[in-house]
């Protein structure tokens, strides 16, 4: 049985794409307290910005993560399609859509859940109805998905992690190689 931690395991941990057009400049990953308080891009930019982030995620799928056995995003192309204001996107949603079908696909989804009022305590960046509104179009949104695995994130720490390692290790056992 093949175990996450490994030695032959190769892991990478990323924040929701990879950089390759638009390097970052030296900057970690910053929380932005108020994702909904920009206005949107132009359709033009936006639409140009999800082509650069399908071509990117290709380019990562078939050349920079060909020897990755786990790929972890703590976000993904997807979450624009639910929160469309966070990335200011100002383009069509249908084609945000079609470009989603594109986008390669993680060989697991693994969503952190919890209620409206335990997400709302750890993080106010959105308004309550808000929280409410995104984690039932995250719900309905994974279970659409072929291989998914919905999380109580309520139970203490130590739980979610063994909880998601046991979730990943079986996706790892069944063939999935990125997840």
């Amino acid at each position: 049985m093949k175990k996450l931690n490994s030695q032959e395991d190769i892991a990478e941990m990323r924040h929701l794409k990879p950089r390759i057009v638009l390097r970052r400049r030296g900057e970690g990953v910053t929380i932005n307290p108020d994702p909904h308080g920009q206005t949107p891009r132009s359709a033009l930019t936006s639409i140009a910005k999800i082509f650069v982030w399908l071509l990117e995620e290709w380019f990562a799928a078939l050349f920079l993560n060909k020897r990755k056995t786990l790929l972890i995003c703590d976000r993904y192309y997807h979450d624009l399609l639910i929160d469309p204001i966070r990335y200011r996107y100002g383009g069509p949603m249908w084609l945000a859509r079609l470009i989603g079908k594109l986008m390669p696909q993680p060989g697991l989804w693994v969503l952190l859940d919890a209620p409206a009022e335990v997400l709302q305590a750890r993080k106010q960046e959105v308004s309550f109805n808000e929280t409410v509104r995104q984690r039932q179009e995250y719900m309905t949104f994974v279970r659409t998905q072929r291989k998914h695995v919905i999380m109580d994130a309520s139970q203490p720490l130590d739980k979610v992690i063994a909880d998601a390692e046991c979730a990943i290790n079986r996706a790892l056992n069944q063939g999935g190689n990125r997840g």
